[in-house]
């Protein structure tokens, strides 16, 4: 059905104006974001087909580019469109963290880092560089590992924690295969990181394992000094 030949009041779009976005659906929250559908196939039916095709609105994040554009009527500016508005999300909640004016918590980062890393099958390695009130001045993205494990290369971590001129820092990185529980290698070369960056008067404050549903913190669970 075309979307002009639902009666005005269950348009997405006048049905947003008049009663606010939360009022429209998950399919007319998309219908919005696609704009307009083609000839045979509506905004309201090509994102109905997408939540389908993604089994669930939210897994559509973790579907390509081009998976999104092979969904019958999907435009390709719809589809770059649909992408922008997951980037946007990533970096509303990257700026949230930056702009926190007290101590981050673990879930608030794992908040952030889950969607920056839903999409990875290899294990990622994130540094957050903190200032001297444990607020967050920087990251970096070190390395990728391989599907199960990565090497911790401590030198060049603790390069990175002095040209950025830190006085504490947070490692974080994922388990794709979604077992948060820190492996035998995690818990020896984060005993072994913290210790050589407490020799530079760096303190190791957290290091943080997420999955796409949860996350392990060393420090709630004791783990870091």
């Amino acid at each position: 059905m075309r979307i002009k030949d639902l009666p005005e009041a269950e348009r997405p779009r006048e049905k947003a104006l008049r009663y606010g976005i939360a009022s429209l659906s998950n399919i007319e929250i998309l219908a919005l974001v696609i704009g307009s559908g083609v000839r045979d196939q509506s905004a309201l039916d090509i994102a109905a087909h997408l939540i389908a095709e993604a089994k669930g609105i939210h897994h559509i994040e973790n579907c390509s580019l081009e998976r999104i554009e092979k969904i019958r009527g999907m435009k390709k500016i719809s589809a770059l469109r649909l992408a922008a508005v997951f980037e946007l999300l990533k970096r509303v909640e990257k700026t949230r963290l930056e702009c926190v004016s007290e101590p981050i918590h673990p879930k608030a980062i794992f908040e952030k880092y889950k969607l920056e890393f839903a999409r990875e099958t290899q294990e990622q390695f994130a540094l957050l560089f903190l200032s001297r009130r444990r607020m967050i001045t920087g990251e970096k993205i070190m390395y990728k590992g391989t599907a199960e494990y990565f090497p911790i290369a401590i030198g060049e971590i603790l390069s990175e924690l002095l040209a950025n001129k830190c006085f504490a820092f947070i490692v974080v990185h994922n388990h794709p295969s979604g077992e948060t529980q820190p492996s035998d290698d995690d818990l020896i070369s984060t005993k072994m990181l913290a210790s050589e960056a407490a020799r530079l008067k760096i303190k190791l404050v957290d290091h943080i394992i997420i999955s796409d549903r949860s996350y392990f913190s060393f420090a709630e669970h004791n783990l870091i000094k």
